[in-house]
């Protein structure tokens, strides 16, 4: 699995990321402020390097199908790496 740092710097060189839940939930993801942002329709979902990989967020937010939707954030960084 990629680390942090390597999707963070991925999601610079590149610009935009997406991700898929397995609902069906798009996100965007970009890079922001040291942090990894997913954005559904509404709302947004905060990624600090401390809860990577986690299901619940540190503010907690639930996360974890970014991380086993069926296009995860992995996939994404499989796909353009």
């Amino acid at each position: 699995m990629p680390t942090f740092s390597e999707v963070y710097g991925k999601l610079i060189e590149k610009g935009l990321g997406k991700a898929i839940s397995s609902r069906g939930t798009e996100y965007r993801l970009e890079s922001r402020n040291g942090n990894i942002i997913a954005s559904p329709k509404s709302g947004i979902l905060t990624i600090h390097e401390d809860c990577w990989g986690k299901a619940i967020t540190c503010q907690g937010t639930r996360a974890g199908g970014i991380y086993n939707g069926s296009y995860s954030i992995y996939d994404w960084y499989r796909d353009n790496n």
